[in-house]
């Protein structure tokens, strides 16, 4: 009887690790996914703006032509109390990725050094890290984009 136990707590003990082991892998694989489909949006907002309203760290507002004219304002944001990334135009916001715990923007001129002003920003990156928590045990992703840069921008120095 004795032996029954300790193999069934040894048996629990070990399901209960793979149960773990696979709800953390499962949010990796969630956070990875999540964070490549809000950086593609990112992306390609950005390469076709064509001028920076706004700046902060956890904030931009970039303006993006229409394919058939005019100017969208679109405003990334990182919206602490919800702790998620999110792109809002013209009201509507769309939620980029969830989970987020630390997040800021960063930008850049021609010549890679970081910018001071919204006129001499050419380009931006963004940082953030994603916590997910598993059965008391966080699991965690960061994402580092690459500087993407504002191709029909016009730079002053």
């Amino acid at each position: 009887m004795t032996l029954s136990v300790l193999l069934s707590g040894v048996v629990f003990a070990s399901f209960g690790f793979v149960l773990r082991s696979g709800v953390a892998l499962a949010n990796y694989s969630d956070m990875t996914s999540e964070g490549r489909r809000g950086l593609e949006v990112f992306a390609r907002d950005v390469r076709t703006a064509q001028d920076i309203t706004q700046f902060d760290q956890n904030s931009m507002t970039l303006q993006v032509p229409q394919p058939g004219g005019g100017i969208d304002l679109i405003n990334y944001r990182f919206n602490e109390e919800e702790r998620r990334f999110e792109r809002v135009i013209d009201g509507e916001v769309q939620v980029l990725m969830n989970d987020v715990r630390q997040f800021f923007f960063r930008r850049f001129n021609v010549l890679q050094q970081p910018a001071n002003n919204n006129l001499e920003t050419k380009q931006i990156q963004l940082e953030l890290s994603m916590v997910k928590e598993v059965i008391g045990r966080d699991t965690s992703e960061r994402v580092v984009s690459a500087r993407y840069i504002m191709r029909n921008k016009q730079v002053t120095q």
